[in-house]
């Protein structure tokens, strides 16, 4: 409690400390002479009574400021030493990434609300979750068919879908974000959920790119705001990043790692740097390769024999996704890669690092990659990125 509620009276007033529903609490006023002291109460006229009478009742008036404080300091400890055990999950964003969270939250036993714009989205959603989950029985119940219609039933009665995430934060314990890689977007996102979610809910965004304490400044939950980085698909990958800001409690901390676990992921920590683990060393692998690729035409061989041909860059983008697969063991080349995750995303996320640090290498802006995005060619979801799609 602050100062002014508990001052020190003036000597010609009393303190009576009686015990209250809440402790010891401090009353000023008419002093009781029963109470106030024990024994003869001294004489007014009496200055060694005076003074007396002044530094018992600074003393009492002390020591009830000294417990009501450390009971205030206990009550506030114990609140914050809670670790949410996350039970009912709000999905923010219906694509691939959203729909994978609701879905894995779902099949490990969660309530489940997923958000986005529009029915038509929630619906494109919800169907593109019950064919994964289909798949998912077809080889867990692969000996009884009808146990895996049960689980998929099951899974997708406890995901409910909503247009209005104001009005469905209020009871949830975990809101996951994962809606377009705009720090504006999901600045207001947060923002405007922060007002209507209870006061126990932990924020968490699955941004590949941005900083986590930026988008956390937007609320007064800094303290329940933690990245879950997840990975594409969802369903399958088993590694999820859970990030900690300077800001993000321990506690906040350890539900993420609990949540994770419980979805049967394997949780790695990092803390809020850019990239985190996975993309801070696949991005700049994956630039290089494009690099590889696009430098300046050459001819080689000898053109008077006719044994001259015309290489594009160092090597062919076949010829580079070839070698990291035989050579490196990747399921998938640098290229195939690119398409798969979308050079939109590529993009965004080297362009944000190159605007950070200007000077660095690893984040130039490639041209190739730039004229594609341009072009509208992202990869495998348009049709078309550094390989063309049926």
């Amino acid at each position: 409690m602050g100062r002014a509620g508990l001052e020190a009276p003036p000597p010609s007033c009393g303190v009576t400390v009686t015990p209250g529903a809440r402790g010891l609490q401090g009353r000023v006023g008419p002093r009781p002479q029963s109470l106030a002291f024990r024994g003869n109460p001294p004489r007014a006229s009496s200055p060694s009574a005076s003074a007396r009478c002044r530094r018992r009742c600074h003393t009492m008036a002390f020591v009830t400021r000294q417990f009501m404080r450390s009971m205030s300091s206990s009550s506030t400890a114990s609140a914050s030493a809670k670790k949410i055990i996350v039970k009912h999950v709000t999905v923010i964003g219906g694509g691939l990434m959203g729909a994978g969270i609701a879905q894995v939250a779902a099949a490990t036993g969660h309530t489940v609300v997923l958000v986005d714009q529009t029915e038509d989205i929630l619906a494109k959603s919800k169907k593109g979750i019950e064919e994964s989950l289909r798949k998912v029985a077809k080889k867990k119940f692969a000996e009884n068919p009808k146990a895996g219609d049960e689980f998929v039933e099951k899974t997708l009665s406890t995901i409910a879908t909503s247009t209005d995430a104001a009005s469905v934060v209020h009871s949830t314990d975990l809101v996951v974000e994962a809606i377009v890689e705009n720090l504006k977007v999901k600045n207001e996102l947060f923002k405007r959920l922060d007002k209507f979610a209870a006061e126990h809910t932990i924020f968490a965004s699955n941004t590949s790119s941005l900083q986590i304490t930026s988008i956390a400044n937007a609320t007064t939950r800094q303290d329940r705001f933690g990245g879950l980085h997840f990975f594409n698909p969802v369903p399958v990958m088993k590694l999820v990043e859970v990030i900690k800001t300077p800001m993000t409690s321990q506690k906040t901390f350890e539900s993420l790692v609990d949540f994770s676990k419980a979805l049967g992921k394997h949780p790695v920590s990092c803390k809020d740097t850019p990239g985190f683990i996975v993309n801070r060393l696949l991005v700049p692998y994956l630039m290089e390769a494009i690099r590889l690729y696009e430098r300046d035409s050459q001819t080689c061989g000898d053109s008077n024999l006719g044994l001259g041909f015309s290489l594009k860059g160092d090597a062919s983008k076949e010829d580079i996704d070839t070698a990291m697969k035989l050579g490196a063991g990747y399921p998938m080349g640098p290229f195939e890669l690119l398409d798969y995750v979308g050079l939109d995303t590529t993009k965004f996320i080297v362009d944000g690092w190159h605007e950070m640090d200007t000077e660095n290498p690893l984040h130039q802006p490639s041209p190739s990659l730039n004229k594609l995005v341009a072009e509208n060619k992202f990869g495998k979801k348009t049709g078309e990125g550094f390989y063309k799609y049926k």
